[in-house]
């Protein structure tokens, strides 16, 4: 099966075969789906009809009160409103709260978590969420060699190692504090839409989202080609799907019915859509649209070309 997962996870395939997963979310599992009814409800050919009025979501953002993540403290008051007038445009009005040690009541589409972390502190969050038992911890450390960021959708929670993202990407050098605040907010908010229903622009190669915006130029803010990027941009498609997911409408009722898990989620909708994944030793290049890469990425689940 880990053969067939769309191409951004299979760098995780391995990784996924050692966790093994809890409970996903509180509550009573879905029910199986008939064959004809699960091909009906994953199909995004039609989405149904779609709430395009704002939707209101809530955002812890917990800092770790160590020393390391001092500049973290000082960027993240510039950061968090160029991450809210993003959303903003896509009308979503993200409402900051004040984050604690300890999460407070989330809820997928209602209350998410940001949290900034030492390094330390990130592992062992990612071990917890994943679930990686003692045994398989050396490896999971290798699959993640690279990674500084991690979206657990069925959490509704994204943990950023700070102290990583800032030694592998940001710059100390002498003006460089505008490209270093477009980094981190553009981690943010591609992290965060992961929260909000949506995949990687260059997970299937022939759905509607491209890794470009037409023209070549603006990256699509789900893409692996966001660094220090002034301008993100978005499609029509993606659009759709966020308010579908936060309206309670198709997009939500297809995370409900497979609890939330993105793995499954995206098996589902390439399955139901026809969708093809790039060709495996090309994971992660744009196929969509010509443009530039960027820089080596090390956010969320982008650990296909760091495991060849």
């Amino acid at each position: 099966m880990m053969k067939n997962l769309p191409g951004a996870w299979l760098g995780l395939a391995i990784l996924f075969c050692l966790i093994s997963f809890g409970p996903l979310h509180d509550g009573a599992a879905a029910r199986e789906l008939p064959p004809q009814e699960e091909a009906a409800l994953f199909s995004l050919a039609d989405l149904g009809p779609v709430d395009f009025s704002p939707k209101a979501v809530e955002v812890e953002i917990f800092i770790a009160p160590d020393p390391d993540l001092t500049p973290c403290r000082r960027l993240m008051p510039q950061v968090w409103p160029q991450v809210q007038e993003f959303y903003r445009r896509l009308g979503v009005n993200l409402i900051m709260k004040e984050g604690l040690a300890g999460p407070g009541p989330l809820a997928p589409a209602q209350r998410l978590r940001v949290e900034m972390l030492t390094h330390k502190e990130w592992l062992a969050r990612s071990f917890k969420s994943f679930n990686v038992e003692p045994p398989f911890r050396l490896r999971f450390l290798q699959v993640c060699r690279d990674k500084c960021a991690f979206a657990h959708l069925p959490l509704s929670v994204v943990h950023i190692s700070f102290k990583r993202f800032q030694e592998m990407e940001l710059s100390s050098k002498p003006g460089t504090d505008h490209a270093n605040r477009n980094w981190l907010a553009n981690l943010v908010i591609h992290e965060l839409g992961h929260l909000l229903g949506l995949y990687h622009a260059h997970e299937f190669v022939n759905d509607p989202i491209p890794e470009f915006l037409p023209g070549g130029k603006t990256p699509n803010f789900m893409s692996q080609q966001i660094a220090s990027r002034s301008e993100l941009g978005w499609v029509d498609y993606q659009l759709r799907l966020i308010h579908s997911y936060l309206g309670r409408g198709k997009v939500y009722q297809q995370y409900a019915q497979v609890e939330f898990d993105p793995l499954r989620y995206l098996e589902l909708i390439k399955k139901h859509n026809g969708y093809q994944e790039p060709p495996a030793a090309k994971t992660g290049a744009t196929k969509k649209k010509p443009g530039k890469r960027g820089k080596p990425r090390t956010f969320d689940d982008d650990g296909d070309e760091d495991d060849d």
